[in-house]
C-alpha cells in the first residue's frame, strides 16, 4: 500500500501541474480535479510501447494484444494517472483476490508491486494487472483442456479488453470486477469455507498423528488425547473436549463423522487411511480448496437451467430444477486406470435391456485372453462374438449396463447405465468402472426423464421385465455435466474433502506453478464399464 500512495501522490501532482492556476473563492466547495490528458511526448511513448513484439517493463512480460485494444478504446490516453477512484478500486479488487484463492498455489502477480518510475511503463503495468485479474476472475488461470486431454467442456466466453474498457467509461470497475468470479452457491460456499480453513490456519497447523494399530472404541492409546486435539482444530470436537488415553463413545462419534466427510469406511475406528487423511495439512487443504475454486472458474456460468451434476471424486450424482436439488444418489466412477472425462452432453434417449457393445480395448486386453482359457467363457456370460476382439453381451442379469442405459452422446462414448452388481454402491470408495457412470437408482432416474403418463413406474417394470431391448425417446432431455471437485461443501455448510484420484488437482497445481505437466492419458476416453 506505500507504493500505491506513492503512486496516488505522484499522480496527483502530475494532475496539478497539467491544469491552469484558479483563484480560490472563499467559502466555495473546491472543484474535482479533471483528469489528465496525455500530452503528445506520452502518447508517443505509449505508442511505441504498444507497438513492441514484446513488452517487458521492470522484468514483468505484458501481454501487448488486449492492452493495444485496451487503449485504442480509450483514445490511446493514459488510463490510471491522476484516476484516484480508479486505482483504489483495482488495489481492493487485487487485495481481495486471496478471498477467492488467486493467491495459491502461487500469488496472481500484482501490479502495484512493480517497481518504475516512469508513469506510461506504470500505466501499462496497471493495465495488465486489471486484464489478468479479471480474466483470472471470470475464466480462471488455467485453461483445462491445455493440460487434460480428457477435459471437453468449454471455458466460458470472455472479453476482458472489452469488459474493462466499458466499465472504466461507465465508472463501474469495482463492481465489474466484483462480478466476475461464479455466483453458484456452491463456488460461494467454498469461498466461505477458505476463509474458514485459513482462520484455522492462523492459530498454527494442527498436530500430527504417529502411525500404530488401529485403534478401537473403548480401547486405550496414546495416540488419543493427540486426535482430540486434532479433532478439536477442526471443529469435530468441541475446545473443552477433554479425556484420557481411552477411546470414548464422543471420540468415536467425531471420528465417524470425520471419516464420512473424507470419503473413508465410517467405521469408528482409527486405522491407516483416517490417520492419512488427519495428517494431510491444513495448508494442503486450504489449498486443495483454492484449486476447486480455480476450476470452477473455468466452467461456464450457465450448467443448465434444469440438468444432472455428477461429481467424481464426490462418486455422487444429483438433479437440480432451477438451483435446487430435488435428486440425489450414489454413483460408480471410473477407476485410476480408466478416468471418467469431463464433459457436458445431454440424455437423448434411454434403452431398456441394453446390448454391452465390448469396446475393442476391453475385448482385446480382457475377454480375448479369458476366452483362451475357457472356451466356453462366452456362453457362459451370454456374450457372442463379433468379429475379431468384437464382442457383444446380450440382455439379463449379467449384461454389466444392468436393464437401463441413458445414451448421453459425446467424443468419449460415456454414459450413465444401470448395474448388473448393486452391491458396489454399499462401498464407501466406487472408483471401479471403465469410465462409464453407473447409477444407484436407474429405474428412479428414468421415471424422471421419461414421459410420467406414458411411462408410469409400472410401465417401467413391465419394460423391464421383458428383457426385450427397447430404446426409448425422453420427455426431459436433461444436460449431463459430469465434472472433478476434491472439496466441496454441502447446504449445511458442511466441508468435504475426496481423493484426488485421477491427480487432476497435481496437474492444475503444476501448470499455476509454471510447469507445463505432460498431458494426461492418450488422447482418447475409456469407455466401458466394469
Amino acid at each position: 500500500m506505500m507504493q500505491l500512495r506513492h503512486f496516488l501522490a505522484f499522480g496527483f501532482l502530475l494532475c496539478l501541474a497539467s491544469q491552469p492556476a484558479a483563484a480560490a473563492t472563499a467559502g466555495a466547495k473546491p472543484a474535482a480535479p479533471k483528469p489528465p490528458v496525455a500530452s503528445a511526448e506520452q502518447r508517443a511513448a505509449l505508442h511505441e510501447l504498444l507497438g513492441r513484439e514484446l513488452i517487458v517493463i521492470a522484468g514483468r512480460a505484458l501481454d501487448p494484444l488486449p492492452l493495444r485494444q485496451l487503449y485504442a478504446a480509450s483514445d490511446d490516453d493514459l488510463i490510471w494517472l491522476g484516476r484516484e477512484e480508479r486505482l483504489e478500486a483495482l488495489a481492493a479488487a487485487f487485495a481481495d483476490a486471496a478471498d477467492d484463492g488467486l493467491d495459491l498455489p502461487t500469488p496472481l502477480p500484482d501490479p502495484f508491486k512493480v517497481s518504475t518510475a516512469d508513469p506510461i511503463e506504470r500505466d501499462l503495468v496497471l493495465s495488465d494487472g486489471a486484464l489478468r485479474l479479471a480474466a483470472a476472475l471470470a475464466t480462471g488461470r488455467v485453461r483445462p483442456q491445455l493440460i487434460e486431454e480428457d477435459w471437453a467442456i468449454p471455458a466460458p466466453s470472455f472479453d476482458a479488453a472489452g469488459g474493462l474498457s466499458r466499465a472504466l467509461r461507465t465508472g463501474k470497475l469495482a463492481a465489474w470486477l466484483a462480478g466476475l468470479a461464479p455466483s453458484d452457491p456452491r463456488y460461494l460456499r467454498l469461498k466461505a469455507a477458505l476463509a474458514q480453513y485459513r482462520a484455522i490456519a492462523a492459530k498454527g497447523n494442527w498436530p500430527q498423528i504417529k502411525g500404530g494399530p488401529t485403534i478401537k472404541s473403548g480401547g486405550e492409546d496414546g495416540r488419543v488425547p493427540v486426535i482430540r486435539q486434532r479433532l478439536i482444530a477442526e471443529g469435530y470436537l468441541p475446545e473443552d473436549a477433554a479425556g484420557d488415553n481411552t477411546f470414548d463413545a464422543t471420540l468415536e462419534a467425531a471420528v465417524h463423522v470425520f471419516q464420512d466427510e473424507h470419503g473413508i469406511v465410517g467405521d469408528g475406528a482409527i486405522g491407516v487411511r483416517t490417520i492419512a487423511a488427519m495428517n494431510v495439512s491444513v495448508h494442503s487443504r486450504i489449498e486443495q480448496i483454492a484449486l476447486t475454486l480455480e476450476r470452477w472458474r473455468s466452467l461456464p456460468r450457465d450448467l443448465g437451467r434444469n440438468y444432472a451434476f455428477v461429481n467424481v471424486p464426490g462418486e455422487s450424482l444429483e438433479i437440480f430444477e432451477d438451483g435446487a436439488p430435488v435428486l440425489a444418489m450414489k454413483v460408480v466412477v471410473g477407476d485410476p486406470g480408466h478416468p471418467t472425462p469431463v464433459v457436458t452432453s445431454r440424455i437423448a434417449a434411454l434403452t431398456f435391456n441394453p446390448v454391452w457393445r465390448v469396446p475393442l480395448s476391453i475385448g482385446k486386453n480382457e475377454i480375448a485372453p479369458k476366452l483362451k482359457h475357457d472356451p466356453k467363457y462366452l456362453t457362459k456370460n451370454d456374450m457372442v462374438m463379433k468379429g475379431a476382439y468384437t464382442f457383444e453381451q446380450l440382455p439379463g442379469p449379467k449384461n454389466p449396463l444392468g436393464q437401463i442405459k441413458f445414451e448421453t452422446p459425446n467424443k468419449f462414448d460415456v454414459y450413465l447405465h444401470d448395474t448388473s452388481t448393486h452391491a458396489t454402491f454399499q462401498r464407501v470408495a466406487r472408483a471401479l468402472s471403465h469410465g462409464c457412470v453407473r447409477t444407484e437408482n436407474a429405474r428412479q432416474l428414468a421415471a424422471y426423464v421419461l414421459d410420467a403418463e406414458k411411462w408410469p413406474p409400472e410401465e417401467i417394470e413391465k419394460a423391464v421385465a421383458t428383457t426385450v431391448t427397447q430404446r426409448v425417446e425422453v420427455q426431459r432431455h436433461l444436460r449431463v455435466n459430469i465434472l472433478y471437485f476434491t472439496s466441496f461443501v454441502d447446504p449445511d455448510g458442511t466441508v468435504e474433502f475426496r481423493e484426488d484420484i485421477y491427480g487432476r488437482d497435481q496437474r492444475l497445481r503444476q501448470a499455476l506453478l509454471g510447469a507445463q505437466p505432460a498431458l494426461a492419458g492418450d488422447g482418447k476416453a475409456k469407455p466401458g464399464v466394469g
